[in-house]
């Protein structure tokens, strides 16, 4: 099988199954492996009355999108091609397939993409994938007849040999009357305690998740992390700004927010080292395995005077997940960030910036503040300083929630960012 070094999408056809909707996918990576790839409506019908299929042609799905200023929206495309032509056809996309797209396109392991919520692997395989599970299921029924055979003979054989209380079997049969009396002499037992039985300490039902349906469960306490007590918040010496709305995509003239997603990371304390020589704001939004991973710096940005927030446990999409679903990942991760810091965690930003109105209720149910963004530097695809200090010259203004990553190009853009920023009377905060 070829060896695919970059990733390549081939559009196989656009299917509707019951009131979803799906891209058949041929994705080469590493190795060839069909997928289903579920998409928003919208998108599905804008691709639909966009792409008509041709056996005689082969479609590649690009993964890049990119923001149409004249159309408000989102574009990418398919290229059309057979060996003498080649042709691009254009279509409008939903935000949340660009994301979907963008987040295939970073994604370096293969295992972890096709673990991402909105993939499944395609009941379509490969002739190889096809034999070598005939062979294995010809290997298991082989193996199931040798240990039946065995366990025969063996049971054939210890009945035979125990016709004789002495040659092989050692002991007389027992009498009923001895086995009697054994076991009335038996003494009590202890009782066993279980797992169940013993406390952990490491988890409380500290916040209640239970359903919006208005019916009261007992607390889902899979999630909840014990916490220490609050303390009183570290008072930061740099300037910051108070979110006042359940959602936020910008905050007020004169003032613009660096925030860094995906940490905390081995990038994390020197991020906060620039932002501290300049003197200037910044917001961290964490996810929870990483802050296993990382705990010193969460502390490190927290104690520096620093906003830090969840950005959800595993990196999950939450229009994939239930209401109870999203609610355990949110408890468990913001109480993670708040073992550390002894101070609540109360912003929130959605892996992709995926939401419903689940997620809103969420919010206002926990008293917590989700912080989107209207400036994606893109930071995680184009890996280049350069590019990313030229997105922020070209398309930062006012009021701007600049969504950056804890990545090296990113930390080496940053003090370009910064001067640039400060150049233009900025003032750069972090968010409360």
């Amino acid at each position: 099988m070829s060896i695919y070094n970059e990733k390549l999408i081939e559009l196989l056809s656009i299917e509707q199954k019951f009131d979803k909707s799906f891209l058949h996918i041929k994705l080469l990576f590493n190795q060839e492996i069909e997928l289903h790839w579920e998409i928003d409506n919208e998108t599905a019908n804008l691709m639909k009355s966009k792409i008509i299929f041709d056996e005689n042609y082969k479609f590649s799905l690009s993964l890049c999108s990119t923001w149409d200023e004249d159309k408000n929206q989102f574009t990418s495309f398919v290229t059309k091609s057979n060996n003498n032509e080649s042709e691009k056809i254009y279509f409008s996309c939903s935000e949340e397939f660009h994301l979907q797209l963008h987040s295939i396109k970073n994604m370096k392991d293969l295992r972890i993409l096709i673990d991402l919520p909105y993939l499944s692997i395609s009941r379509s395989s490969t002739k190889k994938e096809k034999i070598n599970s005939k062979r294995y299921k010809l290997y298991g029924w082989l193996t199931v007849a040798a240990i039946s055979i065995l366990s025969i003979s063996l049971i054939a054989y210890k009945s035979q040999t125990c016709k004789s209380e002495s040659l092989f079997c050692g002991k007389k049969p027992a009498k009923a009357e001895s086995v009697s009396k054994a076991q009335n002499t038996k003494s009590p037992e202890k009782p066993i305690k279980t797992n169940q039985d013993k406390h952990d300490p490491m988890k409380t039902d500290i916040k209640n998740v239970s359903q919006p349906n208005g019916h009261t469960n007992e607390p889902d306490v899979r999630y909840a992390i014990k916490q220490e007590p609050i303390n009183k918040p570290v008072q930061s010496i740099y300037p910051n700004v108070k979110l006042n709305n359940v959602v936020n995509y910008s905050i007020p003239p004169g003032s613009v927010a660096l925030t860094f997603d995906d940490g905390p990371s081995k990038h994390s304390k020197e991020i906060v080292n620039v932002l501290k020589k300049y003197k200037v704001g910044g917001t961290f939004f964490y996810i929870g395995d990483n802050v296993q991973r990382y705990p010193d710096c969460v502390q490190y940005a927290y104690s520096n005077g620093y906003s830090v927030g969840s950005h959800s446990m595993h990196h999950n999409n939450f229009l994939k997940l239930s209401y109870k679903n999203q609610e355990d990942d949110l408890v468990r991760t913001s109480n993670l960030i708040t073992n550390i810091t002894k101070q609540e965690t109360t912003l929130f930003r959605p892996p992709y910036g995926a939401k419903n109105q689940a997620t809103i209720e969420l919010m206002q149910k926990h008293q917590f503040k989700m912080v989107l963004w209207d400036k994606d530097t893109e930071d995680w695809k184009n890996r280049n300083t350069n590019t990313i200090i030229n997105y922020v010259k070209s398309h930062t203004e006012s009021g701007s929630i600049i969504l950056l990553h804890e990545t090296k190009p990113s930390l080496d853009a940053l003090p370009q960012i910064i001067e640039y920023l400060q150049s233009k009377n900025l003032k750069i905060v972090s968010l409360n």
